[in-house]
């Protein structure tokens, strides 16, 4: 609920999680776009595909599911299926 409480709690975090200074070579960065580029450029740095071998599949075997598993799979399910497969749940499961 959109309550006083859940405001004040998203308030909060919004604080708590802000990042207002970045030390970077012993000297602290105050300036909102400084950090922002500094921090914006530490994950281009971090997650960039070049610097990092990439994985390759070329003699990986997947298991590979049969014409008529696959016909059950996508075949229409009637209503009395799903009904039964919920009842025969057990209690402590959710459906």
């Amino acid at each position: 609920m959109n309550t006083r409480y859940f405001h004040l709690v998203i308030k909060w975090r919004r604080v708590r999680n802000k990042i207002s200074e970045l030390r970077e070579n012993g000297c602290w960065l105050e300036d909102q776009t400084e950090v922002k580029r500094k921090v914006r450029d530490f994950f281009k740095a971090r997650f960039n595909i070049g610097d990092r071998p990439q994985v390759k599949l070329d003699n990986a075997f997947f298991n590979i599911i049969s014409y008529e598993d696959n016909g059950m799979l996508v075949e229409r399910i009637t209503e009395e299926e799903v009904k039964n497969a919920v009842w025969n749940c057990d209690s402590s499961k959710s459906p």
